[in-house]
């Protein structure tokens, strides 16, 4: 979940089998309390969240605030029960449905005073039902998508039907286009750590091809990483232009602030960081032919709290991965309807950059994370740590106290040795 200037998105990183949302301990349940406690007491504890500029001051339309929500349902329940009344059964029925869409937007416009829902459904078969007020205006339309005579390469065309409730006029047929900022690329890619994982990870991302997606545009890969607090990348580390060219790697374009390279993350207060990286396909100009690549970014764990097994399972959610390219139309991607902004790395591009995104393949499951096991300190070794350290530390300061005791015993203090006493006086 993301907050950005009164405006949170949720978006789904990770599905699987939907829990009771009665039940106490659910961590979805969990996930979402904890998102509605941090975002009503955004100005109370600002620290939690992350800027986008030099990190020295708290400025909200910079902040960000990202959690996952691996099932949205337990959201869309909690809304049900507030916003609808108990015998609104289609109010119930709509919300309800949210949770089992591809992404879900949910903006507040403070000074229209406008909350506004997009949720954007999987292909499937569905009853579609609207109804229509006297008081506001309902229009509903059925579209596919289309291409119309005169679309442009950078559009996308729809066609369909549209109708206006409470209209005695029969359905419309409609043909238009809009500008595109988001689309999906051909290509694919998986991303796992390698092993062994240690302290210091690498992620490797596997790319299924270095061509770009349009050949008459500039275009540039990146990956932008949303990271939780266990982990993070070192910016000095990725500014040494050689090291990145050995993994593939141009250049880092943004980190968000603030990021203690040496805290351990229970101490740490902010949620994560957010990491923008250009990467380098391998000879994606020379050579026309698709190649398989990949790129690896180094990244470096906190120390966590003491476990009973002695480890911690750590997942990070796959990066957004895509190609940006400049487009040379100068489009208003405003009258697309289906535009989606503020997702974070749109914000650090030109705002003519079209988006061709690489599409997610999970390694194992279903499941779009990346995960390794972080060793930690067993809690059964934790009794002995404190004796331990002070018996060790106590044992260390009898040792230079009895080793000043010794050359006090022999030389005294404040005393010169004969021998230096006699060289003196020769020299006098």
């Amino acid at each position: 979940m993301q907050n950005d200037f009164g405006r949170f998105k949720v978006q789904t990183h990770a599905r699987t089998i939907p829990t009771s949302y009665r039940q106490r301990n659910d961590p979805s349940r969990l996930a979402v309390t904890k998102t509605r406690r941090s975002l009503a007491r955004l100005s109370e504890s600002p620290t939690t969240f992350t800027k986008r500029g030099d990190g020295r001051s708290f400025n909200l339309p910079d902040a960000s605030l990202f959690q996952v929500l691996e099932d949205p349902s337990p959201l869309t329940t909690w809304a049900a029960g507030e916003f609808c009344r108990e015998e609104d059964t289609e109010c119930h029925g709509r919300l309800q449905s949210l949770s089992t869409g591809s992404s879900l937007d949910i903006s507040w416009d403070s000074t229209l005073q406008t909350l506004r829902v997009n949720s954007l459904l999987p292909l499937r078969h569905q009853a579609i039902g609207a109804s229509g007020s006297p008081h506001t205006r309902t229009e509903v339309g059925i579209l596919s998508k289309d291409a119309p005579p005169n679309q442009q390469p950078h559009e996308l065309g729809v066609s369909g039907l549209l109708v206006v409730l409470e209209d005695a006029a029969e359905p419309s047929g409609t043909l238009f286009s809009f500008p595109a900022r988001h689309r999906l690329s051909n290509a694919s890619f998986t991303a796992q750590f390698l092993q062994p994982t240690g302290l210091h990870p690498s992620l490797q991302l596997r790319v299924s091809s270095n061509v770009p997606p349009v050949a008459d545009e500039h275009c540039a890969a990146f990956a932008y990483f949303t990271l939780p607090k266990t982990i993070f990348t070192d910016r000095h580390q990725l500014a040494d232009h050689v090291f990145l060219a050995s993994k593939n790697l141009t250049a880092l374009r943004h980190t968000s602030q603030p990021v203690d390279l040496e805290a351990p993350a229970y101490t740490t207060k902010p949620w994560g960081s957010s990491v923008l990286l250009e990467l380098a396909p391998p000879g994606s100009y020379d050579d026309p032919q698709a190649q398989e690549w990949t790129a690896q970014v180094p990244m470096h764990l906190r120390y966590l709290k003491p476990s009973r097994s002695g480890s911690v399972a750590v997942e990070i959610p796959y990066p957004a991965v895509f190609w940006a390219c400049s487009s040379s139309a100068q489009a208003d991607f405003s009258n697309n309807p289906f535009d989606r902004t503020r997702l974070g790395y749109d914000g650090l591009l030109d705002t003519n950059t079209v988006f061709w995104h690489v599409g997610p393949q999970p390694v194992a499951a279903d499941r779009i994370t990346a995960s390794l096991s972080v060793p930690v300190l067993a809690d059964k070794a934790t009794s002995w740590v404190g004796p331990g350290t002070l018996a060790t530390v106590s044992l260390g300061f009898a040792w230079l106290l009895w080793k000043l005791a010794a050359a006090y015993s022999i030389s005294g203090y404040g005393h010169t040795p004969r021998r230096q006493s006699a060289q003196a006086r020769k020299q006098k």
